[in-house]
């Protein structure tokens, strides 16, 4: 079954973004082409692994330590049996059990594919906000349950749809939680007392952990390809490690403004004006530990992903951010600046509520910009780096387009007043998702032999019964 793809529609991708010293592949055919739902590639030379063991130490062990270890054991990205560590650098003990690869060097080639529709999507999301402003509020878990397992199943790889098993009455307590902290920290703000908001504040930094913790465990936990579960493995303790760097500091920036506002001192002033800078200067290196701790512990069944992006990527896509949101912000401020002077010309004078006006499109007309530039840029370097020796992520999602796209989206969304927005979602789900392709060494048949399906999917089976998940 491994030749059974169409071999005209085959696209070879470069893999050498793993290891540069690859030599060149083949160009890839033009962009108009089709592809398969899977198929067969000619044996190309695989690079050496991004990481073959999953390091148990902590996340922070990184380098080239890690690798030499990985490689030095020689596993295949099959999850380890772990011994019982004298220390939290010494590497786990493995257990025997490969999955089976496809002869000859033969690389499976499994592009995404998203098959929503515009109109379906646009009815179930205005019967979720319907239901949303009759309940005031307390049928969102139940919209965004709805929602998701509508994406999740018109999109496809491997000839199986993905799928959301989440229940809604699951949902409700995060939901809850979030709501929670937003009123709390809106209500002691709202009280007049400024210590009384700085101390909800930090206890929401000090929960916002665990409001992740619970929502990347049970979203992946309940995500499935072809009635096979994923998972998230990393426990609470190791999410709060992940992030407590980013909110600590985040915590110091915003106890130094309300110093410096009481105190009224330009001392004050100057140390919060240092503390953000150092934030905002260490934000590449927060970012880069938090997708290489969540990146380490997404798991496909037997296999466990690896993230091997360096901090110089990481730092020059936040360059590249920051210049093209500086771009947009003088060009933004230019129009404006045109749009005042038409004004003056022609009343003679400003009132505030049009300085207002303009500064306020200004604003969203540069947001609308660099925020997809940032996602694209982040899905590219985020999914281009991640895999294993058995399975490897492609993005390619075009920078320029998905640009242009969100722009278009955020003009239609202003003209129509919000009722654009599920044409505008069912857009982006379909760049984005198409833009993707796994590259495989294994049998998608053998990887599920290799995964055993949900229980509630095997009940179903053996009951006689359609599987309803």
């Amino acid at each position: 079954m491994h030749n059974s793809g169409v071999r005209s529609a085959v696209r070879v991708i470069r893999l050498d973004e793993f290891d540069p010293r690859q030599a060149a592949r083949p160009e890839a055919p033009k962009p108009g082409e089709l592809e398969p739902e899977w198929s067969s590639l000619p044996p190309v030379s695989w690079p050496d692994p991004i990481g073959s063991v999953r390091s148990r130490a902590p996340f922070s062990v990184v380098g080239d330590e890690v690798d030499a270890q990985a490689d030095e054991a020689d596993d295949d990205g099959i999850d380890p049996v772990v011994a019982p560590a004298p220390s939290a650098r010494t590497h786990p003990a493995t257990a025997g059990g490969k999955i089976p690869r496809l002869p000859n060097g033969v690389v499976t080639s499994w592009p995404l594919r998203f098959q929503g529709s515009e109109t379906e999507y646009a009815r179930l999301w205005a019967v979720n906000l319907l239901w949303t402003l009759l309940s005031l509020g307390l049928y969102l878990p139940w919209a965004r349950v709805r929602s998701q397992r509508y994406l999740m199943r018109h999109t496809k790889v491997a000839g199986h749809v993905l799928d959301y098993h989440e229940p809604p009455a699951k949902l409700l307590p995060r939901y809850l939680m979030g709501l929670g902290l937003l009123l709390g920290v809106t209500g002691a703000w709202a009280g007049g007392s400024t210590l009384a908001g700085m101390l909800a504040l930090s206890l929401a930094l000090a929960v916002w952990p665990l409001f992740v913790f619970l929502s990347l465990s049970h979203r992946m936990a309940h995500i499935s390809w072809a009635h096979r579960r994923l998972a998230f493995d990393a426990g609470r303790e190791d999410v709060y490690r992940a992030m407590w760097r980013p909110l600590v500091g985040g915590a110091a920036v915003a106890w130094l403004c309300m110093a410096a506002t009481i105190l009224r001192n330009p001392g004050g002033w100057i140390a919060w004006g240092l503390a953000v800078s150092l934030w905002l200067f260490a934000m590449p290196a927060f970012v880069w530990t938090w997708y290489l701790f969540r990146q380490r512990h997404l798991r496909l069944g037997p296999m466990h992903l690896l993230w091997k992006a360096s901090r110089a990527a990481v730092a020059m896509m936040f360059l590249r951010i920051t210049v093209w949101a500086a771009l947009t912000s003088i060009f933004s401020l230019g129009v404006m600046a045109m749009a005042v002077a038409g004004v003056l010309v022609m009343r003679g004078r400003l009132s505030l509520s049009v300085q207002s006006g303009l500064l306020l499109m200004a604003t969203l007309a540069v947001c609308a910009a660099v925020q997809p530039y940032a996602q694209a840029r982040l899905q590219n370097l985020v999914w281009n780096k991640s895999g294993n020796r058995y399975l490897r992520f492609r993005s390619k999602l075009s920078i320029a387009d998905y640009v242009a796209l969100k722009c278009k989206h955020a003009l239609l969304l202003a003209v129509t007043l919000g009722l654009y927005w599920p044409w505008a979602v069912i857009a982006a789900r379909r760049m984005r998702t198409q833009s993707l392709t796994v590259w495989s060494r294994v049998d998608a048949d053998v990887l599920k032999a290799h995964w055993p399906p949900h229980e509630g999917a095997v009940t179903g089976k053996m009951a006689g019964s359609p599987v309803r998940l």
